[in-house]
């Protein structure tokens, strides 16, 4: 039912900030991300409530979510590359904030009736936002390393780096 994910739309869309101070806070007291220390509040929440924007607006769209037009996600990972992240790191962050969704929806699905099809699809919809901002992610670390492992390669004896490691 339409009415039933409008509903939830609008309750993200109101509860964007408590969403996105929970998302910092286990961000913070998760002993796997450390490049986060150096940077203030508004630099970690970077892109967060934009991505929260856009999930709202495919929620609300209603049949299989058009991915093209999705950038905010892809900003937070780049802009968090550029800052020295790892990508380990990076997809920490990404599934600390997919952790946060899907107990708000949970959350929303007892507090506002919003029937179980609807929390399934829901959920369904932000499983494959944060699934193609990994991927995005993954390709833009590949790329950008892509031409110091191709050096190491060409060398005689070059050894493999590792690209799961800095980025």
């Amino acid at each position: 039912m339409p009415s039933e994910m409008n509903a939830l739309c609008d309750e993200m869309r109101s509860s964007i900030d408590a969403v996105t101070l929970d998302w910092v806070d286990r961000v913070k007291s998760d002993h796997y991300i450390r490049s986060d220390n150096p940077l203030t509040l508004s630099q970690i929440i970077d892109h967060v409530p934009q991505m929260l924007e856009e999930l709202c607006d495919l929620l609300r769209r209603g049949g299989e979510p058009d991915f093209e037009a999705v950038r905010a996600a892809s900003s937070h990972g780049y802009a968090r590359s550029l800052a020295g992240y790892s990508l380990t790191e990076l997809l920490r962050e990404l599934e600390l904030l997919r952790e946060c969704v899907f107990d708000f929806v949970a959350r929303a699905e007892a507090g506002r009736g919003v029937s179980r099809d609807e929390t399934i699809r829901a959920l369904s919809v932000v499983n494959k936002y944060f699934g193609e901002d990994i991927i995005f992610v993954v390709e833009h670390y590949l790329q950008r390393n892509a031409r110091p492992h191709a050096a190491a390669h060409d060398q005689p004896g070059g050894q493999k780096e590792d690209v799961q490691g800095e980025g």
